[in-house]
């Protein structure tokens, strides 16, 4: 029996009204003496959002002053799962034996609740035979759960939570290959399947958001999107689904949510603008939606984000040099600029400016000119510890800054929240990589601007 972990916890993004109460009953004929949990599914978690115990008729009464969050559940015993069902409303009663779960369930007072129980009986029923039949024979019975699944969905709609969890779990059908498929015919099937990929789900309807189907999907979505699309059009992608939510529910901060995390700390350049555009248009333009905190904290993000964008200029570093005489970024004229933000005592600073002296000739050989400013000021001591790591790593041939009069602010104008902080610059100072690569990466981004300055 498959094992499932219990988290006594709540979500803290679901806002369920909670001046209601809950009733419901269970009567499971073959259980008793025990205590049972009543076990909603997100994601990939199963959250324990409330307790009960048997009577020695196997009659179990969870009940409380709180409406229960709307969603998909498992009734719970110690570790082992006893049967799914929906939480569509807030007080009804399921009646049942252990020896047939499904089979023998009766549901009273909640419709979707019996839409989905009678969806998991038939399909069980129809798998049993698929188990017990002849290989040739599985095929037939395969599509015949399958056109029943469609007509389920069909027969309840999109405004029954049981039909959009059945849609959401079928497959996307796509036009078949020809005979003799080629590279072409293969791409147009990926770009079909990913143009089509939320057509089985149910944005619409909240209570999706509280299963552990949509999570995953949108998470494998994310994921495919966001190396292989242009910014532009992953903006696009984000705001058809953030427009398919509700406006003020929690489902579109679910969705908002996914896609933030996705590009807040992309591993890709430029994409982060993904971030700062839906942070903007549905939370800080809409605040309404959001705890004041949570603006403010994204706010701030976007900000300082929205400064050093891919093609952006990166503001002028006004600096001093080892022997205090004025240098600056924007003093700094070459093809090239790799400017590195700094600690002297961050060890993954001194590994990276190693590095940097290791493949300078490299980056030499393509116009490149490095610009280094510690990032750290204030005290006597730092000055030392600056000029003794100049030293030390041997970096003397890169063009070194500190900030004298403590007057820049590293953390706002150019989004420094961790050392080291590395851009990569032309010739005008315009941001073609704002985020640190190894050299063999900054080479092909030059190699890439070159040629489409080219065309």
């Amino acid at each position: 029996m498959k094992r499932w972990m219990i988290c006594l916890l709540f979500l803290g993004m679901m806002t369920a009204k909670l001046n209601a109460q809950h009733r419901i009953e269970i009567q499971v004929k073959g259980l008793r003496d025990s205590t049972f949990y009543l076990v909603n599914g997100f994601e990939k978690s199963y959250l324990a959002l409330d307790t009960a115990k048997a009577d020695g008729d196997g009659k179990i009464l969870f009940q409380g002053k709180k409406d229960l969050p709307l969603g998909f559940y498992v009734l719970v015993q110690g570790n082992q799962r006893i049967f799914d069902l929906l939480i569509t409303n807030q007080n009804f009663s399921i009646n049942t034996d252990k020896a047939d779960l499904y089979g023998k369930m009766e549901i009273v007072g909640s419709e979707e609740a019996r839409q989905f129980a009678e969806f998991l009986r038939t399909v069980n029923e129809k798998g049993a035979k698929i188990q017990s039949a002849p290989a040739n024979e599985r095929p037939k019975l395969i599509a015949d759960i399958d056109a029943y699944k469609k007509a389920f969905v069909q027969k309840y709609g999109k405004e029954s939570l049981a039909a959009n969890i059945v849609r959401i779990n079928t497959e996307i059908a796509a036009p078949p290959y020809p005979a003799k498929p080629t590279t072409e015919d293969t791409i147009r099937h990926n770009e079909y399947l990913l143009k089509h990929y939320f057509d089985n789900v149910a944005l619409e309807d909240e209570r999706m958001m509280r299963t552990p189907f949509l999570g995953p999907v949108l998470e494998n979505y994310l994921k495919t999107v966001e190396g292989p699309y242009s910014p532009d059009t992953l903006i696009q992608i984000s705001d058809r689904l953030l427009d398919r939510t509700p406006p003020k529910s929690d489902q579109r901060k679910y969705v908002f949510s996914k896609i933030a995390q996705k590009f807040l700390s992309t591993d890709y350049l430029g994409k982060e603008v993904v971030y700062t555009h839906v942070a903007e248009k549905y939370m800080i333009k809409n605040v309404a939606l959001w705890d004041s905190a949570t603006v403010v904290r994204n706010f701030e993000y976007v900000y300082r984000m929205k400064k050093v964008l891919i093609g952006n200029t990166l503001k002028d570093l006004p600096m001093s040099d080892t022997l205090g005489k004025p240098v600056s970024l924007y003093q700094t004229k070459s093809k090239y600029i790799l400017v590195m933000i700094y600690d002297p005592n961050c060890h993954h600073c001194q590994e990276t400016t190693k590095k940097l002296v290791e493949d300078y000739p490299k980056l030499q050989a393509k116009g490149v000119k490095v610009f280094m400013a510690c990032g750290v000021r204030g005290q006597e001591k730092d000055k030392k510890d600056w000029k003794k790591f100049i030293k030390d790593f041997k970096a003397q041939k890169f063009i070194h800054g500190y900030d004298n009069t403590s007057s820049i602010d590293f953390t706002n104008d150019y989004n420094t929240q961790t050392y080291p902080n590395v851009f990569l610059l032309d010739a005008n100072y315009k941001i073609l990589a704002n985020k640190k690569l190894d050299t063999v990466q900054y080479l092909n981004l030059i190699n890439a601007e070159e040629k489409k300055r080219k065309k």
